[in-house]
């Protein structure tokens, strides 16, 4: 049990019912308040307007009208979870500060989202981004993606919403249920009366807590270290540095390639594919707005990163003399930053309030998006797949929000069941990013390929989740055979210890050598048991690169023996010229090749860009280009945004 001097006091309680209380009123404005007044507006202007505001779009989307800066705020809250919050600190404590290098998979992520996927889901006008699935193959691949992606954010809303409350528990004593009660209950409420309104500026809220709740920790973290060049000192001293690893072994834990490509299909799984970003980019007027949330969201992610990567060196500068996980002063590395603030700013009052509203302003944001996104594809892609009578927009409204009422109470249930799990907590936290590989590559094959018919997408997809799931499973029962990267520790400089501590630091580590000459000896072991170690031993961010080149091969695979689709064939605008988009100063000639006989020509959409399709033509002095070959590009620039919603709409939008 916790001491007394480890716990929460009154002032951190008040802290943390103000961000429930808060989170609780945006919800209510939005969801009574709000909507009152503008349909009294609507009714004014145009009486059909009042009454056209409240339907299931505008519930799940918002109406289109959100700006740029909350939906960047809530692109960054929704994965920015508590235990990204809670287990980056770890990371850089126990693994070092190669991690830190993702912030470069991030601007290519953005850029690839920002360029490719983004604008083909807005282009589409769709809510759920499974719709696209029946588009380009058929209802099945549809359906069995989104019955995937339920599994997996019901698992993982649930793993956000019970991590941090435990580890917050075991340091500080807070109790576990009336953590994970009244969360989960506040979110539901507001996430089920207000709607993606709600959802999108409680993010704001909620990401700004979390700001303020890490930057106070970095601070003063270095101010109590002496600094911030003794907490860079001390990094160096306990091989913590670490950006450039260049080994090409796929069983290293991090390295710069595993981060640079594999950390950037891992998170092009989330920006580009996963239904609670992709609902966020939906939410806006234009493409264009869509572009600068997502550059807006990348200063964030890169800042936030970096201060929870802060975080975790000054962790370290704190107790790289006396770490508290051999001391078995905790049981988990994710308890580490909770014991460093209570031990660190127990002293302020208020902060370790700030840090415990920072910590689950996390899980707020994660579970209301989560719920909101969950709502909108089990009612596109799963209710109305069974449900075969069209629903008028009110039972649509209601519906919409029924599931988001559904699934929070679910998620609270399931939290339980992940709370008897045990040792499998980590394993199951793991299990996310193994579903959510396979959809990624169903996406990029029906983007990309137009050869693959629906037999080959669907057995792609079953297979690559079977694949993905055995190498999960072989990994967990072969845990212990697998290299260790755990960077070494000391205890040699803990004061006011037990007798049988004391014995263990006089016997077992007499000096700093011990600490500086162990590292390869005792952390790079490799007990060699199974000849399936190396192949189940792959870096966690290789997963999804994998998933990808599964998918790939069977696809072709069933799709040769089934028959290909014809190219020529195929309604273009299901498939993304990316040799054009990405690399538009190419000769014509090379990119009418590349378009594999796609006839982006006959699609309505190349109207827009027939003027750049004839400046093109002409640099390259290729004559008329074939109509059935034009230049495919298909990016909304200003001019269609502006075709898009209206002129008049247009200037009301751009101007608010």
């Amino acid at each position: 049990m916790p001491s007394k001097d480890m716990r929460f006091d009154v002032v951190d309680y008040i802290i943390f019912a103000l961000l429930l209380l808060f989170s609780a009123a945006i919800g209510l404005f939005y969801g009574f308040i709000d909507k009152r007044r503008k349909k009294k507006k609507g009714d004014v202007e145009n009486g059909a307007i009042g009454q056209s505001t409240n339907t299931a779009k505008d519930y799940l989307l918002a109406g289109k009208s959100m700006g740029v800066f909350p939906t960047a705020m809530s692109l960054l809250a929704s994965f920015m979870s508590a235990i990204t919050i809670l287990g980056t600190p770890a990371e850089i404590y126990i693994y070092g500060t190669q991690y830190w290098i993702i912030c470069i998979s991030y601007i290519f992520t953005v850029y690839l989202t920002a360029t490719l996927f983004m604008p083909m889901f807005v282009k589409l006008e769709v809510t759920s981004a499974y719709e696209y699935l029946e588009k380009r193959f058929d209802r099945n691949v549809r359906l069995v993606a989104s019955v995937i992606f339920s599994v997996q954010m019901i698992v993982y809303m649930a793993l956000v919403l019970y991590a941090p409350a435990l580890a917050l528990s075991q340091v500080t004593g807070l109790n576990v249920w009336i953590s994970v009660i009244s969360i989960g209950v506040i979110c539901t409420m507001y996430t089920t009366v207000g709607g993606m309104k709600a959802v999108m500026w409680t993010d704001v809220f909620q990401t700004i807590i979390m700001f303020v709740g890490l930057l106070a920790s970095v601070i003063q973290g270095v101010i109590d270290a002496g600094g911030s060049r003794a907490v860079w000192q001390r990094a160096l001293d306990g091989g913590r540095v670490e950006f450039f690893n260049f080994d090409p072994d796929p069983t290293t834990r991090h390295t710069v390639w595993s981060i640079l490509f594999g950390a950037t299909f891992t998170w092009l799984a989330i920006y580009g594919f996963n239904q609670t970003q992709v609902q966020r980019y939906l939410c806006v007027p234009t493409v264009r707005h869509a572009k600068l949330a997502l550059l807006f969201n990348l200063i964030g992610l890169v800042f936030i990163l970096s201060l929870c990567c802060g975080v975790g060196l000054v962790i370290f500068a704190k107790y790289h003399l006396c770490d508290p996980l051999k001391l078995g002063l905790i049981k988990q590395s994710d308890q580490l930053y909770p014991l460093f603030v209570m031990e660190t700013l127990r002293r302020f009052k208020g902060l370790p309030g700030i840090f415990l509203a920072c910590v689950f302003s996390g899980a707020l944001s994660t579970l209301s998006s989560g719920l909101n996104s969950l709502a909108a594809v089990v009612l596109a892609d799963i209710i109305k797949f069974f449900y075969r009578k069209p629903l008028t927009d009110k039972q649509d409204l209601l519906y919409s929000k029924l599931l988001s009422l559904v699934f929070g109470v679910v998620c609270i249930l399931v939290t339980y069941l992940v709370s008897l799990l045990g040792n499998l907590l980590q394993a199951t936290l793991s299990l996310f990013g193994v579903l959510s590989g396979p959809i990624s590559a169903i996406f990029m094959i029906g983007f990309f390929l137009p050869w693959i018919n629906s037999a080959g997408a669907l057995i792609g997809l079953i297979v690559s989740v079977i694949i993905q799931i055995w190498i999960f499973v072989g990994s967990q029962v072969l845990r212990s055979e697998m290299r260790s990267f755990r960077l070494p520790t000391r205890i040699d400089g803990c004061t006011n210890l037990r007798e049988n501590v004391t014995m263990l630091v006089n016997t077992t580590i007499t000096s700093p050598i011990w600490y500086q000459t162990q590292t390869t000896s005792l952390c790079r072991t490799l007990i060699k048991k199974s000849p399936l170690v190396p192949f189940y031993g792959m870096s966690y961010f290789w997963y999804t690169m994998f998933s990808i080149f599964t998918a790939l091969v069977v696809s072709v695979v069933v799709s040769f023996f089934t028959g290909f689709r014809k190219p020529e064939s195929m309604d273009p605008k299901f498939i993304i010229p990316v040799f054009d988009i990405l690399f538009p100063f190419l000769p014509e000639r090379i990119l009418s090749k590349l378009r594999f006989g796609v006839r982006y020509g006959q699609n309505s959409i190349q109207a827009d860009v027939k003027d750049k399709v004839q400046e093109q033509s002409s640099r390259h002095r290729m004559g008329t280009i074939n109509e059935s070959h034009s230049n495919p590009t298909y990016l909304h620039d200003e001019n269609n945004d502006k075709k898009q919603i209206g002129e008049a709409e247009w200037i009301v939008r751009t101007k608010l």
